[in-house]
């Protein structure tokens, strides 16, 4: 889980130290780049991890998607999805479950 999480974090400070050594030669194109990857990498480290921590939690939780579909009171979200529409079943089921990633929230709404 943490290996991509750790290898970007790396990229960042690794592009940290390259940025201030071309900045101190007076290479400003490479060190923009360094700069770029110390923003970029940690990001991307951070969204990675919680987009694991969200499956996880999901896979833990219910284990398969027809797990989860049986443990919901599938007739009103169909009666919300029909009434107000696809967005606002999808918002009430991320309201009731929030650790549930967006896809399978989503794709849950539109397969009942």
């Amino acid at each position: 889980m943490y290996g991509p999480r750790v290898l970007l974090w790396c990229l960042g400070l690794g592009g940290l130290f390259l940025a201030l050594v071309f900045v101190s030669v007076d290479q400003r194109a490479l060190a923009v780049a360094g700069f770029v990857l110390v923003l970029v990498c940690p990001g991307l480290g951070e969204v990675y991890a919680q987009r694991r921590r969200r499956d996880d939690w999901f896979r833990r939780a219910y284990g398969t998607r027809e797990e989860f579909v049986r443990s919901l009171d599938t007739d009103a979200l169909r009666r919300l999805r029909e009434e107000k529409g696809t967005l606002e079943a999808v918002r009430d089921l991320r309201r009731r479950h929030p650790e549930l990633p967006l896809k399978v929230a989503a794709e849950t709404v539109e397969q009942l």
